[in-house]
């Protein structure tokens, strides 16, 4: 029998409100019915929905904790084992797969799997890219970005820039802001102290929607930032040092504003822009067709692996 092409079945390996990217995902999948079972601690074959297409969500965050019990992991890999076997006898199904930020999860999650299913994880590395089982995709806005927003031209916006992220004592992120504010003083920024400690929600996005430019380096390890998504669904030019060339591998070709080499030439950019009211409409203009595309182009593909043949 053919799979429902509209409804979908969500098999949470991990607890989904522990996951920031779980809204995300599911609108990756809109407009799709998508029905939802926790499986973290064991799947029962009961629950799975016979002729419906099936995602198994994993995520790498344990892999995060700075010092892991090797009972923790071991545990993991038995209740991972077990959801995959009951998936393979009631498929088809893909992974999504929300990784730690270096891919150590990976190593030993796609070992498991039969080389059929395909595999969509964050935090793209080149380890990952020798195989057409593995594609990536970005981890996205968090919820409180979707829904209505207002819009405002980024000529009238109150701020050229901003920055909202933990600023430590050296660093990318420290040159980024103290070469903007020397430049460009009436930008905004926020420097938690601590990782996970910053402004509320509601402000960083008034922030951002007020904001033609925003800052966008590299997280604690990787490019593939909320703050990145977060600034395009707000409207905002992103600005992005490519430091360690993932910047493609993100967001590839099509990108409509440059990549940069250092945070002086990003500068440099967006002074020049700042210049032309005209110019920078256009500059976010061309951000937000890039992003509905690439947003629309990215749940085509992933419906794709999901209802193949």
């Amino acid at each position: 029998m053919q799979p429902e092409f509209n409804r979908v079945q969500f098999i949470w390996g991990c607890l989904p409100e522990r996951q920031f990217e779980s809204y995300w995902l599911s609108q990756i999948l809109f407009p799709l019915n998508i029905t939802s079972i926790q499986a973290s601690s064991g799947l029962n074959p009961e629950e799975l929905l016979p002729h419906v297409p099936k995602v198994l969500i994993e995520s790498g965050l344990l892999f995060l904790e700075r010092q892991v019990a090797i009972s923790r992991l071991e545990r993991l890999q038995i209740e991972r084992s077990q959801r995959i076997d009951l998936l393979v006898q009631n498929g088809p199904f893909i992974v999504l797969h929300i990784s730690d930020e270096e891919g150590f999860d990976g190593d030993t999650l796609y070992t498991m799997l039969p080389k059929d299913v395909p595999v969509w994880r964050n935090f793209p590395y080149p380890r990952f890219a020798q195989t057409d089982q593995i594609s990536s995709f970005p981890i996205g806005p968090r919820r409180e970005f979707f829904g209505f927003q207002p819009f405002v031209l980024a000529a009238d916006r109150m701020y050229p820039w901003t920055f909202m992220g933990t600023l430590w004592m050296s660093g990318s992120r420290t040159r980024a802001v103290s070469l903007f504010l020397r430049s460009l003083p009436n930008g905004q920024y926020f420097g938690g102290k601590q990782f996970g400690i910053g402004l509320p929600l509601d402000i960083y996005k008034r922030y951002l929607m007020s904001s033609v430019f925003a800052l966008c380096p590299e997280g604690d390890r990787h490019l593939d930032t909320f703050r990145l998504y977060e600034s395009l669904q707000m409207g905002c030019i992103p600005l992005v040092v490519d430091r360690f060339e993932q910047a493609k591998s993100i967001l590839g070709d099509s990108f409509p504003i440059e990549f940069f080499e250092d945070w002086e030439d990003a500068l440099s950019f967006a002074m020049l822009a700042l210049e032309s009211p005209v110019r920078i409409n256009e500059m976010q203009k061309m951000c937000q067709s890039w992003w509905i595309n690439f947003k629309a182009d990215l749940s085509i593909q992933i419906k794709h692996s999901l209802f193949r043949e």
